[in-house]
């Protein structure tokens, strides 16, 4: 028979490519979604943060850990902005109104951040 799990998160299941990614990913667009705050590099502070964070819960950890934790940073979040997929411009053009200004609109949860 199989155990259920207690918890939906450990920090075993975090420190994983599709845990942080996850994390990565609800973490921004929750921000985002919350307090209308879009900024580009804000997933990858958070990414940086899990992939340093994985580093410092390793036993013994050298200086070149630290290096591996960095590029696993940026790897998390190519993968949580989807930019590892191979085809398509994940970037919509920009809708401009009759003034000529960029018209705002109003953000879903779900929506790129980048």
């Amino acid at each position: 028979m199989m155990e259920i799990p207690n918890e939906f998160f450990t920090v075993e299941s975090m420190l994983t490519l599709a845990g942080a990614t996850l994390i990565t990913t609800i973490v921004t667009n929750a921000i985002q979604y919350a307090f209308s705050w879009n900024l580009k590099w804000f997933g990858l502070v958070i990414a940086m943060i899990i992939a340093i964070f994985g580093v410092f819960l390793t036993p013994e950890y050298k200086p070149v850990d630290f290096l591996i934790g960095i590029i696993n940073g940026f790897f998390i979040y190519a993968n949580s902005t989807g930019i590892m997929q191979m085809a398509g411009n994940p970037r919509a053009p920009e809708v401009v109104g009759p003034a000529g200004e960029a018209a705002k609109q109003k953000r879903k949860f779900l929506d790129k951040w980048y």
